[in-house]
């Protein structure tokens, strides 16, 4: 009779080549087989089946002999890449999505439930390290945060980037009318990825990344002077501050279009 190992390894990390095992909760009990005895690959079976399953495992305190069974308990703990931006997701409609995957995928799934204690910003790559608690008798999922690995700041801009930065940037119009006596403006760092501007009233800055046909401003701060007479600064707030801005440069203009309505148009200003 084969001696039986029990074990708990509570920090544990493995993928699993069936989502059975991964769907029954965050802590759980693997019958570990001698089918293979090199790791990481493994013949498994939680303790309450009939059914063996494959599935890697690494781990630093798992030391598995050939010829022994072992019981070891779980936790259901993921490393995960995230991307730099929010997306919609293909199915979820304008539903903010946050965009992960592991090691082993090549393409990003799209998860809209919170990661419990992650502070996410756009605008960095991030390498983490989850926990996943399956509800019970639901099929939603908890995301809890163990550890940042790794923090990255996104500093690639298109060479687009490098042609906006060349100049200062006049806004002539906002939403249909001239504002062109207004002093408000906009300019671009390309190498830091920011930008600095008026509204012609307060100075703001903050950051701007560039996605194909997609500009968008994030962390943008203002000084909070009271503006006196008419102020277009609500108004250029409102625009700048939405997620999802296309725009196109045509000839010595930079327009920025909501919903594919033009509602910014800025002139160059040569130096």
């Amino acid at each position: 009779m084969k001696k039986l190992r029990s074990f708990y390894l509570p920090l544990l990390l493995f993928f699993l080549s069936s989502d059975k095992l991964l769907a029954l909760s965050n802590s759980f009990r693997i019958k570990v087989g001698t089918a293979y005895a090199v790791t990481p690959a493994y013949r498994g079976k939680c303790y309450n089946s009939n059914n063996w399953e494959n599935f890697d495992i690494e781990s630093r305190r798992f030391d598995h002999r050939p010829k022994s069974d072992y019981f070891i308990r779980v936790q259901d703990t993921v490393i995960w890449q995230v991307g730099d931006t929010y997306v919609n997701g293909q199915v979820l409609g304008r539903l903010k999505c946050l965009q992960v995957k592991s090691a082993k995928k090549e393409r990003w799934d799209y998860i809209t439930a919170p990661i419990l204690g992650f502070d996410y910003e756009e605008g960095y790559t991030y390498t983490i390290k989850v926990k996943q608690t399956k509800a019970k008798n639901a099929d939603s999922t908890q995301y809890e945060l163990l550890d940042i690995i790794s923090k990255k700041r996104v500093t690639a801009l298109p060479s687009v980037a490098s042609f906006l930065a060349r100049f200062k940037w006049n806004l002539l119009q906002l939403n249909g009318k001239d504002v062109s006596s207004s002093r408000a403006s906009i300019g671009f760092d390309a190498k830091n990825g920011t930008v600095a501007g008026s509204t012609g009233c307060n100075k703001f800055w903050g950051d701007f990344t560039i996605m194909g046909d997609r500009i968008s401003f994030s962390h943008l701060a203002s000084t909070m002077r009271a503006c006196s007479g008419a102020s277009i600064e609500n108004d250029f707030f409102a625009v700048v501050e939405q997620r999802q801005i296309q725009f196109d440069i045509a000839e010595q203009t930079l327009n920025l279009y909501l919903d594919g309505k033009l509602v910014m148009i800025f002139g160059l200003e040569r130096g």
